[in-house]
């Protein structure tokens, strides 16, 4: 497998690796291969993000996701168990008025619907090993 360069989006506000990465604004997601930009995108999301974006954000994420739809892979990789998610015990929580079964079923919709495969990490560093073994299996495949 041929070594390859973690894209970083611009307005990613704490990027989950410092070294070996470009520093790029990305159309969809956080997280890309570079070269790959238009083809492969991860979209990383900590629990109050999930909610602020399920929540109030819904029309511009939809705009991201139905942009994703031409990628050849798009996923989505929260910082937080299901649990946690569903029963909203997280930091913040207070902060929106989402119920958790609300989100998680909006979360399965969004995977059928879209096909969007969604990682549920039990934090930033489990979510990192996740989304490098994403772009691992991406890239063995573009031999």
């Amino acid at each position: 497998m041929k070594e390859y360069k973690i894209v970083v989006d611009s307005r990613e506000q704490l990027p989950l690796w410092k070294t070996n990465t470009v520093v790029k604004k990305l159309d969809v997601g956080d997280y890309s291969i570079e070269g790959y930009e238009d083809k492969i995108s991860v979209e990383r999301k900590s629990l109050a993000d999930l909610y602020g974006t399920l929540g109030s954000g819904h029309k511009r994420f939809k705009a991201e996701l139905q942009r994703a739809e031409s990628y050849e892979y798009f996923g989505i990789v929260v910082d937080g168990s299901f649990t946690s998610a569903y029963k909203k015990d997280f930091p913040g929580s207070y902060h929106s008025k989402m119920k958790g079964f609300v989100i998680t079923a909006i979360i399965f919709t969004l995977h059928v619907k879209y096909k969007i495969p969604i990682f549920f990490a039990q934090d930033r560093t489990e979510s990192k090993q996740i989304i490098k073994h994403i772009f691992n299996a991406y890239m063995k495949q573009q031999k």
